[in-house]
């Protein structure tokens, strides 16, 4: 595992990277990509997944995720990533969604996705991991309106995909939930 080196970041900057999410539920990997996509536009681009779960209170179709029904995550070749959730849902992400040479591209995903990317042949990613304690994980996913049902569920899905991956050659960033948003995408600009 390597961890982040200004020396070897600076080697990696010309080419565009797939900065790729990895930690629990509420950890914040959505709210730092929304906040790298608005603070940095011309650099960095959300890779916006498909999913075939309901819209959450305030989510935008085309911008939170494209909301498509399960027929369309069943063998549908242009997908990577598909996983289907405990409660039926799927997720997926578009390959051709992948390779935008623009910039610099933002994921969510779970160790597993970040390996089958790996299998696939990027070369590119860069894991941005998030870890975050219990309590502020439950806090936040009250906070959001989750009922208790959907927090112990959830909760027992982090423990089930957590897992430490080998992720290669990858640049790693570690990061905690507790940090404040600007310490973060400080974080992430000094890898691209």
């Amino acid at each position: 595992m390597v961890r982040i080196d200004l020396l070897q970041t600076e080697r990696r900057c010309k080419m565009k990277k797939l900065f790729v999410f990895v930690g629990d539920g509420s950890s914040g990997k959505t709210t730092l990509i929304a906040e790298l996509a608005e603070r940095h536009p011309n650099k960095f681009r959300k890779v916006v997944t498909r999913t075939s779960r309901s819209m959450r209170t305030g989510e935008v179709d085309g911008e939170d995720y494209h909301f498509l029904p399960r027929a369309y995550f069943v063998g549908n070749p242009e997908l990577v990533l598909v996983k289907e959730t405990d409660r039926g849902d799927y997720y997926g992400t578009k390959k051709a969604d992948l390779f935008l040479s623009t910039h610099h591209l933002l994921l969510t995903s779970r160790p597993t996705g970040v390996l089958k990317l790996f299998a696939l042949g990027f070369r590119n990613i860069v894991v941005v991991r998030i870890e975050i304690c219990e309590a502020l994980k439950i806090a936040r996913m009250r906070q959001r309106g989750d009922s208790e049902e959907v927090i112990s569920e959830r909760l027992k899905s982090d423990i089930s995909t957590s897992m430490e991956a080998d992720f290669a050659d990858a640049l790693i960033i570690e990061l905690n939930a507790s940090q404040s948003l600007d310490e973060k995408v400080g974080s992430i600009l000094k890898a691209c």
